[in-house]
């Protein structure tokens, strides 16, 4: 796990998960407005999940950046076969925890 400051009041954290059927690394990561996961991206299995929560201005701001860092978007439109899905609140922190089911639903 990689914890990444981006920005202020912006975090991203990586999971480094291992394919054993591909025999690679995939990431698994998870961006962090203030201590809310919006973003969560997870690249083996070509998944893009935003939390459709809205906070503030701010953190709206900051998904919108979140979406432009994990490449998977051109002019709002998703590229290269990557599937995006809107998720409430209470799924994105499941899945803000991680591949392995560790705790890090929110920061502290």
């Amino acid at each position: 796990m990689q914890l990444t400051n981006i920005g202020k009041n912006k975090t991203m954290i990586t999971h480094t998960v291992w394919n054993e059927e591909h025999n690679f690394n995939t990431d698994y990561d998870v961006y962090f407005s203030y201590s809310q996961p919006v973003v969560v991206v997870d690249w083996e299995n070509r998944m893009v999940y935003e939390n459709v929560a809205k906070y503030s201005n701010t953190t709206t701001r900051h998904t919108k950046e979140f979406l432009r860092l994990s490449n998977r978007f051109d002019d709002e439109q998703i590229i290269d076969k990557w599937t995006h899905k809107f998720v409430n609140e209470a799924m994105i922190n499941e899945l803000s925890k991680g591949p392995g089911g560790h705790t890090y639903a929110r920061l502290q």
